[in-house]
């Protein structure tokens, strides 16, 4: 892994004169100190493209596009039914999964990670993939855990009271299951690494050499601020940790293009970030830069234009957002999810305060980037 280790200090920011910001906790003399660093391994893209929805399978090439949807409709029909239950949920068995590689970096490919969670017992299996539900209901400790796996029916009705305010009820119904089958659990879960192995087996290499490629290029940027570093790699995410975060990784995806796929542990954030189109094959001169198509794709729907003007007065929560639009959140979410990714918004993580703000030097450069390309 190539890392750095920096120390930062955050000021509070001031609201703009005549305007509303989100509320920001005051961190003045707050020092943040953790590692950053990159790490290639293509055990996150062997579970990314396992869990990737239909909206990310989209934004593949085509030829990648038609490998990754064969390759799923070949899986068996229970292995399909158990990863891919929760449609675009993108935040299901492969991000708890991904933990477990977080914290074995000698794990360095997908047989490597299959191998070893299958020498994991089941009760081990299932506290790792219970840690971060655990950690978002903020009141469970392991020993819960255990008494629960041990047949202590109170205890995992106390671990399921705890989850609920936490998680969505398809998730809640997936822990009851954990519980009280753990055997169950992972066989489950051995047969869905088993079963995609080999088709990822096939494109590995392949894979590697982008996410090695990206990795290469952006070496230079590790001179960067920790929170800078963050927010160039992933295109937009501005992430001010709390104190509690001593390590930040970096992991290039393929699969996850053109979005982050974050997932959070104890002490650590993984972000895995969309490879640069440099990292991949060249094209023909006359294909359009996949920032160009990302721009005007997410420049061309009304909801989007409208979020754009909206922030073109102030920062503002995802909540503020869906409810001035009369959007769902998830719709909201994904509208803004189009416009980060074209680099048209910047979505700042602080603690607990997730909000948006507008880059407008990029909406500046729509025409000029346009005008590029015609020429």
């Amino acid at each position: 892994m190539v890392s750095h280790v920096a120390g930062t200090r955050d000021k509070e920011r001031g609201a703009r004169a005549g305007t509303t910001q989100p509320r920001v906790r005051g961190l003045g003399s707050t020092v943040a100190r953790y590692s950053v660093g990159f790490d290639p391994r293509t055990v996150f893209d062997f579970l990314v493209s396992l869990s990737t929805g239909p909206k990310e399978q989209a934004e593949l090439p085509a030829e990648d596009g038609r490998w990754l949807r064969a390759a799923r409709a070949a899986l068996p029909a229970d292995v399909r039914a158990g990863v891919f239950a929760g449609g675009d949920d993108r935040d299901g068995i492969a991000a708890e999964v991904a933990a477990i590689a977080v914290a074995r970096p000698g794990v360095t490919d997908a047989a490597g990670l299959v191998a070893l969670i299958e020498t994991m017992t089941p009760n081990e299996i299932v506290r790792a993939l219970l840690h971060r539900p655990a950690q978002d209901a903020g009141r469970i400790e392991d020993a819960d855990i255990d008494r629960a796996l041990a047949g202590d029916g109170e205890r995992a009705r106390l671990v399921e009271e705890r989850l609920a305010p936490a998680v969505g009820e398809e998730t809640l119904a997936s822990v009851r299951t954990m519980l009280q089958d753990p055997v169950g659990t992972a066989e489950r879960l051995h047969l869905a690494l088993r079963a995609w192995l080999n088709p990822f087996r096939g494109i590995e290499g392949r894979v590697r050499e982008v996410l090695e490629r990206d990795v290469a290029a952006r070496r230079g940027d590790l001179h960067l601020p920790p929170a800078e570093l963050v927010e160039r790699t992933t295109g937009g995410i501005r992430f001010l940790p709390d104190a509690g975060i001593r390590r930040v990784v970096l992991a290039p995806s393929y699969f996850s293009r053109p979005y982050n796929w974050v997932i959070a542990g104890e002490g650590w954030r993984l972000f895995c970030y969309p490879v640069a189109e440099t990292a991949l094959e060249a094209k023909a001169g006359w294909e359009p830069p996949a920032a160009t198509v990302l721009l005007y794709r997410a420049l061309g729907d009304p909801q989007r234009l409208r979020i754009l003007r909206m922030l073109a007065d102030r920062d503002m929560y995802l909540t503020e957002i869906a409810q001035q639009l009369e959007l769902s959140k998830p719709t909201a979410k994904y509208h803004l999810a189009q416009l980060r990714a074209a680099g048209l918004v910047v979505l700042t993580e602080e603690g607990a305060l997730t909000y948006y703000t507008l880059r407008r030097d990029r909406v500046d450069e729509a025409g000029t980037e346009l005008r590029r390309y015609i020429s």
